[in-house]
This record gives C-alpha cells, structure tokens and sequence, in this order.
C-alpha cells in the first residue's frame, strides 16, 4: 500500500487526526504538483480511510483565459481518468474580480486570490456537506513562508510551524518537501501544471524560493534542522507568555472591587473593543504585544500589523487624563485624545478623513495609527479598533434626520427612539438607559453641529455650540456626530449624554 515515503507520511498524519470513518473531504487541486499528487494519493489511499472525496478546483481568472482554462481541464481530466473516477467541482471567479478585491482589501493580488478561493471551499464544502477540507501545503512551503516572515519582522504566531489541522482544514502533506512531491509524481508517471506566475520574481516567495533557499542550502547544509529548532524555542517561549498572560488576566480581575477593570478584550459598539489601562501597563511588554495581537485577530484585522507600532503601543505609558472617567465606554473608543489641541476646530478635524494625515497626527497624541489598527488611551481605558470603521463613521458627520412621529430612526452612531409620554415626546438612544431627552413638540430635526450654532442658557443669553465644547473638552469625533436637536427652528437641546458627556437641554419659558 505505502510504496512510496509520500503516501506513508501522508497516512500518517491522516491517522493522527481523524478517529472515525467514512469522512467527506473536499480536496482543493490546481493542477500544481503539490495538489496533483496529494489527489493521487488521496485516491490510492481512499480504501484504507473509508472515506469519501470530492475534489474542487478555482480559476481565478488572473493569468491568461487559455492558461487557466487548461488548468481547469487538465484537474478535471485527471479526476475523470481515475478508476473509480472522482468527483469534480470547477469554480470560476470573475474576471477582474480578484484585482477589484484586491483594491478593496488593500493588499496584494495573491492574498485577494487566497481570500476569495478559500470562501469559495467553505462554501462548496458546506453544499456537498464535506467533513474537512484538504489542502497542499507542504514542508518546503512551511520553509519559505517562516523565511517570509522572519525578515519581515513577523509575530512569534507566525512563525510557528503550520500545524496539520486547523479547524476545518488539513494539510496531509506538511511534512513533506517538494522533492519527494515530485519524486512521487514522476513514480506515478503522471504531469502536472506549471503556473507560469511561479517563475515571476515581482513575487516575494519566489524570489525566496529561487534564490535564498538555495543559497542558504549552498552556505548552510542544514539550515532546515537549525530553523526547525529554532522555531521550537519560539514555540516553547510563546506558550510560556500565553500561560503567564492568562495568570496576570485572572489575577487581575481577581484583585478589581468592580466590574470597570476588565483584563480581556470586549466588544464595544462600530467594530472597537477596550479593556483596563492600568491592566496593560501592569504587564512586561512581551505580554502586552500578545494582547495587541489579540485584540487584532478579536477585531478581524488580517493583516500583518507593523511591529514598530505594536512596539511603540505596548512601551507607551498610560497617561493622565483626569476627564476620562465621565466618557461613557462605547463611544468612546472613537474619540480623539484629550491631548490634541482642544481647540481645534470641526474643519480642522477634517484631516482625520485621510489615513495618512490621521498616522502622522497620532505622533502627537496618545494615538497610534497603521493600515487597519489604531489604539487610542483614554482615562482608564484602551481601546483598539479598525481605522476604516472609524473614518466610515466620521464621514457621515453631515447627517440630516426629521422626526415627526414616534419611531425608531437610524442615525450615524446608532438608533433613536421617539416615543410619546404624557408631558410630550422624548428621544433617546438605543442605548442609552437613561430617559433620553424631552419632552419635546414634534417635529424636530436632529443633525450634526454647524458653524455658527447657539443655544440658549439659563441666563437667557445665547453661547455658541463650539465654545462649549470646548470647555468640556469634547472630541472632533464627538463634537461631529453628537445630534443637536432643533425645534421650531431653534436649538432646543444637544444630546451629550450619548457620547458620555452631559445633555443640554432648554427648558420652556
């Protein structure tokens, strides 16, 4: 049965991860010698697993339409040419779907490539309700991306070793190197597909696998059992960190009076979540950039965050901000930092809307900006959250809304409520448990602040809007987005108390 070291390590790894029989596995395949072969031995192997393959392969239509077209056909062939032939799925993405995509995500071809393909077997997987989903990954492509990684300042996570499963995945031939990938093939005598894309150093990877593998295998004769150790350490010291992560965070609550100081990440309102300052700067910085990275993945932030920032975020101490504690937790963590000027104007803040002038303007700040992550201090509290979520948001600063009746109305932080009592008609928050604000004569309008807006004080006098906010110090987020509530053409109230700050309200003569 096992003729070949290939399929023995490929039984092997199978054994040491599915304990019971007659599994569906969905084999994504190419047409590449990594995923030819591992179809091949999937099918010779098939009797000894009881178990049931479908394999699946995607154009994705960024090389020529002949190429991978040829691709498609030659996966196709090669499944209907087995004895008993094998099940085989063709999915086309779209042209031009993958750039438009890549653009969208502001990466790179290839990682929009992988996205959308790896959403395509999730997909196909649950339609023909496949067990795992089996992919070609090998030992040689464990090499090159540590390497990837390695000089690209990567997270002691990435570089870990690809473990055999993960979730619904597996990787049967991670313990095998191209050599004997191709070994096995040529004892098959069977082809395989050559993407003309692997031979195109514009690639990082292949410049790696063309010319550093081979001149570390020239230098080093073994490098691959020198890395392996190394990666061990990493492994050892990693879960060490975890450990003593997870110790400090229990600790931590164990020692808090209240609820207020939270050792974990929690989940706040427009994608952002926060936890204890004074419990982030308590940690030895190695643990603090653990918890970054958490927070990241918690976030869904993909992408490699810059280590210069993680770094510069996990040394940073906490600094004192003696209003921080009247900021209600869920807005808060789109707010600007009490130390930009407090002055500063609502068209000034304009700058915010441009990600590069929003970086350059966090080096001033306790405020931290890179790609998708930004981490703001704010009183007792850190809060961590997509960029893109917040400039989303801050662009919707010009909103408009009329209530005549009761209702639910959505607004850029959320929903108000309209309801009716018998002193008149109140508006509130979805949130905000409090009463809200009223009682009010319909209609109103609710928008953000203008230039030039005042409202009433108890002396009779009018102040402007921005003065005020000034005075307490109010946010460019904030001072943006916190409804102003006009009746009868003036302004009646400012609805602070939904961004944490306190509502103004005129009363009637």
């Amino acid at each position: 049965m096992c003729s070949h070291p290939l399929l023995q390590s490929v039984f092997q790894n199978l054994s040491a991860i599915i304990k019971t029989g007659s599994l569906h596995f969905l084999l994504a395949c190419s047409g590449g010698a990594d995923s030819t072969a591992l179809l091949l031995a999937f099918h010779q192997l098939k009797p000894h697993l009881s178990c049931r393959l479908t394999v699946i392969s995607v154009n994705h239509n960024i090389r020529s339409a002949q190429e991978s077209a040829a691709d498609s056909a030659f996966v196709a062939e090669l499944c209907s040419s087995l004895t008993p032939p094998l099940p085989c799925i063709i999915e086309t993405i779209p042209e031009g779907e993958v750039a438009r995509y890549a653009q969208e995500r502001k990466r790179g071809i290839e990682d929009a490539a992988r996205a959308l393909r790896y959403r395509i077997f999730e997909k196909t997987a649950a339609a023909v309700q496949a067990d795992l989903i089996v992919t070609a990954h090998n030992q040689s492509d464990v090499y090159e991306t540590v390497l990837m990684r390695l000089f690209q300042g990567g997270s002691t996570a990435s570089l870990q070793t690809m473990s055999i499963r993960r979730g619904s995945y597996i990787r049967p031939l991670i313990t095998v190197e191209r050599s004997s990938i191709e070994s096995f093939l040529r004892q098959q005598h069977s082809i395989w597909r050559e993407d003309s894309t692997n031979a195109d150093d514009r690639y990082l990877r292949n410049r790696i696998r063309h010319h550093l593998v081979p001149a570390l295998t020239g230098t080093f004769t073994n490098w691959h059992s020198g890395l392996d150790k190394t990666l061990q350490r990493i492994g050892l010291d990693r879960s060490f960190c975890d450990l003593a992560l997870t110790s400090a965070q229990k600790a931590f609550i164990a020692a808090q009076k209240s609820s207020a100081g939270t050792a974990e990440w929690e989940g706040c309102k427009h994608g952002a979540v926060s936890l204890s300052a004074a419990f982030f700067d308590s940690l030895h910085p190695a643990l603090r950039l653990r918890l970054l990275e958490q927070g990241c993945l918690q976030l869904g932030i993909e992408e490699r965050v810059p280590l210069g920032i993680l770094l510069r975020l996990a040394e940073e101490p906490a600094q004192g901000n003696p209003d921080g504690e009247r900021l209600a937790v869920l807005p808060e963590a789109f707010y600007n930092q009490k130390e930009m000027p407090q002055q500063r104007s609502l068209e000034e803040s304009d700058m915010l809307e441009d990600p590069a002038a929003l970086e350059k303007k966090s080096t001033n700040a306790h405020t931290s900006a890179a790609g998708s992550l930004r981490l703001e201090r704010r009183g007792s509290k850190i809060f961590l959250f997509n960029t893109g979520a917040y400039l989303a948001l801050y662009r919707q600063k010009s909103y408009l809304l009329t209530i005549e009746q009761a209702g639910t109305y959505t607004y850029p932080l959320g929903f108000l409520e309209c309801y009716h009592t018998a002193q008149g008609f109140f508006i509130k928050d979805h949130d905000d448990r409090t009463a809200g604000l009223g009682p009010f004569r319909l209609p109103v309008t609710i928008r953000g602040r203008r230039g030039g807006d005042r409202i009433k004080m108890s002396s009779g006098g009018l102040k402007e809007v921005k003065k005020i906010f000034n005075e307490w110090s109010v946010d460019s987020l904030a001072r943006a987005l916190l409804p102003i509530i006009i009746e009868d053409s003036s302004l009646r109230a400012f609805y602070g108390g939904v961004l944490g700050y306190k509502n103004w309200f005129v009363e009637e003569a």
